[in-house]
């Protein structure tokens, strides 16, 4: 009798042979595409450190079928701290070290092999080379020659030789998001009137060049998959019918090919390439459908928005891929494919699609006028996995403890991590929550906006975790001080949140001004027009979901040059993209100095003032920490410990984190 997980998902859990005689086996069609560790897991000389291997060993662990190690061409060409091959550094006999564990759980490796182009780094000392030449960035574009294309493919052929002698089982071409080989086969960027450039056929003369020459080198035994765009969503660029000409063309080198979209050469379609919260699950399962209705016969896979085992599933099952690929969502849960196999569908953490495993603190955009990119942090964690990176060092770094009884006091994000990790350290733990809701703020906001399900979904699965641990959940209970000494924890973890930041502005009391927490639920009462005063994420956000509601006149005040000014990169992108969709007209550089009764009255920075009409005014200031009530608990315990926002208003990156730290240390 098959296995339960066979039944109910007998397509996604299927072995998938790969290559000419199907030398490759992939025991499911589950796998991890490139995810870099740019930054960490290499040594001073680019080689895979212990880092790195620990880096990528869980999703061995969890039960993903293949995995994609990245490695850039030339060196740090694009990127900083990037992977090396190079022979004169060994780099490949220290891939080994990586091979060995991950093999041993019956992963597929391929080393994923692209070049910069036009987005080689300016200091780098490498030429800026494209398709075409072009202004990129501010920077001048060189329009390869004959002597450039020569030096370039043997670059890849180099790679892809030390690749198979580094142990992988194939290579993985980026023929896709901008990079140089999407150059050539883009109209956006090639506009050669040679024989590389105008038709399917020459756009895609030079990349099969590469193509050809990599298997005269390696044979057929390893296997080649290509990353390719399925579009550029971008007008004028790749369409799906143009990619699937480009992949039959290239069909007889290649053994499998993935299909994702974007392109670096506009700015905003990077919340399609790594799709945010606002970009519908498996937007790019359109595209692989027309690919597999084409006549190709090799595996096509599909990348992006791909969360669950469901949706995989349907997706094989309807004949739009043949294999997904999950990035972002093996960042939060490297175990999610085992987990599925063992019928533990709820103890996978889901992924939010907030893109800080991608940016990493980087928050400037194209789409920006002012850069402020100075704020940089390339600090990479996930939102939502504590042990993500730097999580595996905390792993070490943890003290042996013996069982203690701790208090949790508030039953939002924090508060619940915490208690989840105190139970897993074998603590007795009791969480104290004053409403008769645990998730905090993500109780009110989560249910009522649509493209916040994924928080909703993070919330569900925290309350599951610390049901199934056997905390002591105590709903509409305050915690006080008098309470917690007479029970006498050992320790007390604090997670009594923030509340929202209500401004010093004339009128805002006297003429009915609402603050964006309590809007949600109440959307209808709100007359037009709305002026929502703060354009942070929160702001935004709430701007967004009023007009997705159907309120139709909508202006941000923001006092600030920017918009969502702390969200990551691809978030303020999505964000930005989403107010001009909605017509959302957002007022930087002014700042509400006066609510009235029928708007409000505002300074521009050169001090000229405007009166806005406004039939409701939302207020979105931002959080202040809940001081005194957090206070209120000083030495009620041996350890007292304040996570969250009650100790420094942040995400729920930081609420996690905070909560997952408090705990480890009792």
């Amino acid at each position: 009798m098959k296995p339960l997980y066979k039944q109910k998902y007998p397509h996604l859990f299927s072995p998938m042979p790969v290559g000419r005689k199907g030398q490759v086996v992939y025991k499911n069609r589950i796998l991890v595409p490139p995810v870099c560790s740019m930054g960490y897991g290499t040594d001073a000389h680019h080689r895979i450190s212990e880092d790195g291997i620990r880096f990528y060993t869980p999703w061995a662990q969890g039960g993903f079928a293949g995995l994609t190690v990245p490695v850039e061409i030339p060196l740090n060409g694009g990127h900083r701290g990037t992977m090396s091959l190079r022979d004169d550094l060994d780099g490949f006999a220290y891939m080994h070290n990586l091979q060995r564990p991950v093999h041993m759980y019956g992963v597929v490796t391929l080393c994923e092999i692209y070049h910069a182009g036009c987005c080689i780094l300016p200091d780098s000392g490498y030429p800026i080379i494209s398709a075409s030449s072009f202004i990129y960035n501010g920077h001048q574009v060189k329009e390869m020659d004959d002597k450039d294309m020569e030096d370039v493919l043997k670059l890849y052929v180099d790679t892809a030789v030390l690749a198979v002698r580094a142990g992988f089982d194939g290579i993985c071409l980026h023929y896709g998001h901008g990079w140089l080989i999407n150059n050539f086969l883009s109209p956006l960027s090639n506009h050669r009137t040679d024989n590389y450039g105008g038709s399917v056929e020459n756009r895609t003369r030079f990349p099969k060049m590469i193509l050809k020459a990599i298997r005269e080198a390696i044979g057929y035994y390893p296997i080649i998959e290509l990353r390719m765009n399925g579009s550029d969503k971008m007008e004028g660029g790749i369409s799906p019918e143009d990619a699937v000409q480009q992949a039959l063309i290239f069909e007889e080198y290649v053994d499998m090919i993935h299909v994702s979209c974007g392109t670096r050469l506009d700015a905003t379609s990077r919340p399609k390439m790594h799709p945010t919260c606002f970009v519908p699950d498996a937007h790019n399962a359109d595209a692989s459908e027309l690919f597999k209705k084409s006549g190709l016969k090799i595996p096509i896979g599909v990348v992006g928005a791909i969360s669950d085992a469901a949706l995989a599933e349907r997706l094989i099952a309807e004949g739009k891929c043949d294999y997904i690929l999950a990035a972002r969502q093996s960042v939060a849960d490297p175990f999610w494919p085992n987990k599925v196999r063992e019928g533990r569908e709820e103890d996978i953490r889901p992924c939010i699609r907030c893109d800080y495993c991608l940016d990493g603190g980087r928050r400037s955009s194209h789409t920006t006028e002012v850069n402020i990119s100075n704020t940089s942090t390339f600090d990479v964690h996930c939102s939502v996995n504590p042990h993500y990176r730097q999580g595996r060092h905390k792993l070490d770094a943890l003290l042996p403890t013996t069982p203690k009884r701790v208090a949790v006091v508030g039953g939002g994000i924090a508060g619940l991590q915490a208690a989840m990790t105190a139970a897993d350290r074998g603590h007795q733990v009791t969480l104290f929550e004053k409403s008769a809701r645990l998730g905090g703020q993500t109780a009110t906001y989560a249910d009522h906006i649509p493209f916040k399900r994924r928080i909703r979904a993070l919330r569900e699965y925290l309350i599951t975790q610390v049901k199934k641990r056997g905390v002591n959940i105590l709903l509409n209970t305050r915690a006080d001080r008098a309470l917690l000494e007479e029970a006498d924890y050992d320790a007390v973890i604090v997670a009594v949140g923030g509340k929202p930041r209500v401004p010093v502005i004339p009128g805002l009391k006297e003429h009915g001004a609402v603050m964006a927490w309590d809007v949600f639920g109440k959307e209808s009462s709100l007359k037009e027009p709305v002026v929502v005063v703060g354009g942070g994420a929160v702001g935004c956000e709430t701007a967004i979901h009023l007009a997705m509601a159907g309120k139709k006149n909508l202006t941000i005040v923001e006092m600030t040059p920017w918009i969502a000014s702390t969200s990551e990169i691809t978030e303020r992108m999505s964000i930005e993209e989403q107010i001009r969709l909605h017509g959302i007209e957002p007022l930087t550089e002014c700042l509400c100095v006066a609510i009235t009764e029928h708007g409000m009255r505002v300074r521009k920075k050169n001090g000229e003032e405007r009166e806005i009409e406004a039939g409701s005014v939302v207020i979105s200031a931002g959080t202040v920490e809940e001081r005194e009530e957090r206070d209120s608990f000083e030495d009620v315990a041996f350890d007292v410990l304040n996570i969250g926002d009650c100790a420094k208003v942040g995400t729920i990156r930081t609420a996690i984190e905070s909560g997952w730290d408090a705990a480890a240390r009792i």
